[in-house]
């Protein structure tokens, strides 16, 4: 189900419980829900690592040049928003699915952070694990030998 439909779906009994994300993770309790556990806490009390939120990801049989042009675009944006930081953009604030300033600064801190500049070796070692995490549940082999910039 579409991640903006699971409180309803709880609040609704459609659903026993559902796994939020994004604003929603700081507006719960507003409309009546409970948390259970935050799967991101667990996952850094566990394995003593950060949690691979997301990440933007580059075929690597582009050419490196591409690649490099990507990755410093990103970094330009990224650095931009850091600058103009904490004033919250009238393009953030229209596609927010939470109005509230204070909600969408607590979002935009979850996800961008030191480790959308440079991931570092925790970062890095994060994201093996999740693929690691990811081929034991699954029985799969799925490479994690991907460009990381």
């Amino acid at each position: 189900m579409l991640f903006s439909s699971i409180e309803d779906a709880v609040l609704n009994e459609e659903a026993d419980l559902g796994v939020i994300i994004h604003e929603s993770r700081f507006t719960y309790q507003q409309k009546g829900l409970h948390k259970i556990c935050d799967l991101g806490e667990v996952w850094e009390k566990r394995l003593g690592l950060p949690i691979p939120l997301g990440c933007i990801a580059a075929k690597k049989d582009l050419p490196g040049d591409m690649r490099a042009k990507l990755d410093n675009l990103i970094k330009e944006s990224l650095q931009h928003a850091f600058q103009d930081y904490p004033e919250v953009s009238a393009y953030v604030k229209q596609h927010a699915q939470e109005m509230d300033e204070d909600v969408m600064r607590k979002h935009i801190e979850l996800y961008v952070n030191e480790f959308s500049l440079q991931l570092g070796t925790d970062g890095q070692a994060a994201i093996q694990k999740l693929f690691e995490v990811y081929n034991a549940s699954k029985g799969n082999t799925l490479s994690s030998n991907l460009f990381i910039s």
